[in-house]
């Protein structure tokens, strides 16, 4: 018996929408599913992507570099991430990155003095406002320790939209049924499942597939906490 070599199948929108369309009831006995039900399904599908933003994946945390330019203080990313979870400054001719710490907005407001005297940069503050995102450096850079360095910033970024019928999802293949039978879970608000059993088992799904895929989106990697001592006057 032959096996194959394929570990991997990515399936459309419209292939996902079809497919919890199907665990609904709808379109499974050979009932045509409208372009207006397509809509429909893609904005549910969209909506739930967006909500699912609010989370920590794997797959989408990343490493962007940022240019420093000296005397400048602020920094726009774009796409805006969700979150800078780290910073370091990366020196260029060597390589050599040094952490920075990250300031809450409160403590990085609290400075008195944000643009001068320009120095070495050690500290970071992220601003994801609605549209925008800002990244914040304390002290601001001298001109030749901006020449000289980067911002290397590990980001967690927006998951990619999908705006055409034939576009992928932006997640892992092992995400697709568990974003199919979410997406069923939410379809059966708009088309209602009359079976009860039907309905329970599609909840139960939907809710078993995510909790089993968040568990297994961490790092295996041990952590080891302690706690910081700060000293806060008042």
């Amino acid at each position: 018996m032959a096996v194959s070599s394929i570990t991997s199948l990515s399936f459309s929108q419209n292939e996902l929408i079809q497919e919890a369309f199907d665990v609904i009831g709808v379109g499974s006995e050979g009932e045509a599913i409208s372009a207006d039900m397509y809509r429909r399904g893609a904005n549910s599908l969209n909506l739930m992507i967006l909500s699912w933003n609010a989370m920590e994946n794997l797959w989408r945390r990343e490493t962007i570099s940022v240019p420093l330019v000296g005397d400048q203080v602020t920094y726009a990313i774009t796409p805006k991430p969700m979150r800078v979870e780290a910073a370091r400054r990366k020196t260029t001719a060597s390589g050599y990155e040094t952490p920075m710490t990250e300031w809450s907005r409160r403590e990085y407001l609290d400075q008195s003095n944000k643009a001068s005297p320009a120095s070495t940069p050690v500290n970071f503050y992220y601003d994801p406002q609605r549209d925008t995102g800002t990244l914040y450096v304390w002290p601001a850079p001298q001109t030749a320790v901006a020449a000289a360095n980067t911002i290397e910033a590990d980001v967690l970024r927006p998951m990619f939209l999908m705006d055409s019928s034939a576009d992928t999802l932006d997640f892992p293949a092992e995400w697709q049924e568990t974003v199919v039978m979410n997406l069923a879970q939410r379809l059966k608000l708009k088309y209602p499942v009359n079976d009860p059993v039907t309905n329970a088992q599609i909840d139960a799904q939907a809710a078993t597939l995510f909790a089993v895929l968040k568990a297994w989106d961490n790092e295996p990697a041990s952590i080891f906490l302690q706690p910081e001592r700060r000293l806060a006057w008042r």
